[in-house]
């Protein structure tokens, strides 16, 4: 048994343990979702403010880039006072770990920079101040969407509340804390959003080089190097760091808040000139970088060419030709079209991002990096509510779900999000959400298997669960695409099995007669344990007579290919004498004549 939080949340893996507590994957009863609780063991009064804190103001922002906070709680476990915090569970990695295996591409780096400003936009907006703004506190989820937590030490803009502990200490990250935090405003100046601003800068300058902009081991330090010292441009240590993003993160990491830029979406607006190669600093709205605005489009790139350019005509041409080519060698010639692309128009250019995402798509299968390379450029460029994009989403997310290593159930977040886009953008019925529903159905059931077992080696209640999320989904498939769309054919294979193992023998006949019209040629020439299941669904469903019809030809060939003494031979067998029976009782009831020798 799974333990339970509040009579709701059933524990069900520990995902981490720190100086906070727990955090749990956990699954909530109520509401039917996988979620994390965060559990800590507070020792006084403050700690379980914090839980009181970040549940109250975090739970107020709705942000796509910002973990949701579904709960709060108090109560007791193993004999020990306890408060807990229940979030979306996000899979992925944090920037911290990200970073701790290597430095990122320039594009990861702008990308997830505007993304973070977008949700510091959001909460600044909404009055409140992160105040702990950190690689740690950043996840990247496998949709490579970032997502901000833990506002644990955040504060309500223009609140009270003192930037000390209750023993005096600083509260926060030395290494990421604004000079006007180290000083708690003693001298007049506010600590509004532009701190958090500040923090920023500090993570930006760390995804860019690999190092912090101050380095002190020390508290005194660093507290030195925040208060007086002028940090390195990035540049220095990576000399491709363009000025203009040199010049952001000096700004950002302006001493005087004052100097800072003033708002969240200033910085989002200039990662995105930089991000397309313009630096006009003009006031025109940032576009492409938050991924639940699903009507962004990419800003204009300095080396795009007009539409009508007969360059950009030939290679969009080239990209058509080769689309609809379905040639051996067409993923080399893709290549080659990519590599024009990007000397011609540039790797950010719409075109150029487009090829590279059919390349992906058509060799994803054997590699899938390329995708996972091209996927972040494509919310970027060409921005999430792109057909392509979702199509890409759907395939690197979907396709781990359904049949990847590991768990599929924690790929559930994601996905559910993704289908959600593309219901919006696409509508509830096009081909592409349909797909996403699908994989999500497989990537729930099939848990933390390697790979799908057969269908006979399955348990009823697996089966049974499985067949909750298909039946909608079939009927759904069957109204919206022609009747002889593989993926129509592959739900109703699968779950006319789950119907079988749950006896739902009504559903399963009625599968059975779509997949196979001609039954006839399935008992006489078809697979032999499908057209048995097919038989007895048939005759369970109420039509003995056309089962009775079909294990004729059956039972012949079984005892050709297996003999009397195999076990389906001998279940067949029995079946054929039950169904006999039953066809005699009904010929009685309706005062019928039955043949002395039995049915023939």
């Amino acid at each position: 048994m799974r333990e339970l939080i509040e009579g709701r949340y059933a524990l069900d893996e520990l995902l981490g343990r720190g100086g906070f507590g727990e955090v749990w994957r956990a699954w909530d009863d109520r509401v039917g979702r996988w979620v994390a609780v965060k559990i800590g063991y507070p020792e006084d009064a403050e700690e379980a403010r914090r839980f009181e804190r970040e549940a109250s103001l975090a739970g107020g922002l709705a942000h796509p880039n910002i973990a949701v906070v579904h709960d709060f709680g108090r109560g007791t476990r193993a004999g020990r006072s306890m408060v807990f915090l229940v979030m979306e569970l996000l899979q992925g990695d944090s920037l911290a770990a990200i970073l701790a295996r290597g430095l990122p591409s320039l594009s990861d780096a702008l990308d997830w920079s505007a993304q973070i400003a977008t949700a510091l936009g959001a909460a600044h907006d909404a009055g409140v101040v992160h105040r702990d703004v950190k690689p740690a506190n950043v996840m990247i989820t496998e949709t490579r969407v970032a997502k901000v937590l833990d506002f644990g030490i955040a504060k309500a803009q223009g609140a009270q509340t003192t930037d000390l502990t209750a023993a005096g200490m600083i509260i926060g990250s030395f290494p990421y804390m604004a000079p006007e935090r180290w000083t708690s405003g003693a001298d007049g100046t506010p600590v509004d959003g532009r701190a958090d601003l500040y923090a920023l800068g500090c993570v930006l300058a760390e995804l860019l080089t690999g190092r912090l902009p101050f380095t002190g081991r020390e508290p005194y330090e660093l507290l030195a190097q925040h208060l007086q010292v002028a940090p390195p441009p990035p540049s220095r240590l990576r000399p491709e760091v363009p000025a203009a993003l040199d010049r952001l993160v000096l700004d950002l990491l302006a001493k005087d808040p004052r100097h800072r830029p003033a708002h969240a979406a200033e910085v989002v607006r200039r990662l995105a000139e930089i991000a397309s190669g313009t630096t006009s600093g003009g006031p025109q709205e940032p576009r492409g970088y938050v991924p639940t605005a699903l009507d962004t489009a990419a800003p204009p790139s300095a080396v795009q060419q007009s539409a009508h350019d007969p360059v950009r005509r030939m290679l969009s041409d080239r990209l058509a030709e080769l689309l609809e080519d379905r040639s051996t060698d067409r993923t080399d010639r893709l290549a080659l079209l990519i590599d024009s692309l990007t000397e011609e128009l540039g790797a950010d250019d719409p075109l150029t991002v487009r090829a590279a995402h059919h390349r992906a798509m058509s060799v994803r299968h054997e590699n899938r990096s390329e995708l996972e390379r091209i996927l972040p450029r494509m919310m970027r460029i060409l921005g999430v509510a792109d057909r392509d994009t979702i199509t890409a989403r759907v395939a690197y997310v979907g396709e781990a779900a359904a049949y990847g290593p590991g768990d599929g159930r924690r790929h559930e977040e994601a996905l559910r999000e993704i289908i959600e886009d593309a219901a919006r953008v696409l509508g509830p019925d096009d081909r592409l959400t349909l797909t996403a529903r699908w994989q999500l159905a497989l990537g729930l059931t099939r848990g933390t298997r390697a790979k799908d077992e057969p269908w006979q080696e399955r348990d009823p209640k697996r089966a049974a669960a499985e067949a909750e999320q298909l039946v909608p989904l079939l009927a759904d498939l069957e109204r919206c695409l022609p009747a002889g769309d593989p993926l129509v054919a592959e739900v109703r294979t699968r779950l006319v099995h789950d119907c079988w193992l749950t006896g739902d023998f009504a559903t399963a006949a009625r599968i059975h007669r779509q997949l196979y019209p001609d039954l006839d040629a399935l008992a006489r020439r078809g697979n032999v344990e499908v057209a048995y299941r097919a038989a007895r669904s048939i005759g369970e469903s109420g039509d003995p007579e056309q089962a009775l019809a079909m294990i004729k030809p059956l039972l012949h060939r079984l005892h050709i290919a297996f003999g009397g003494t195999h076990w389906l031979t001998r279940e067949v067998t029995e079946t054929r004498s039950r169904f006999r029976r039953a066809v005699r009782a009904e010929r009685r009831a309706a005062g019928g004549r039955t043949w002395p020798f039995g049915l023939r």
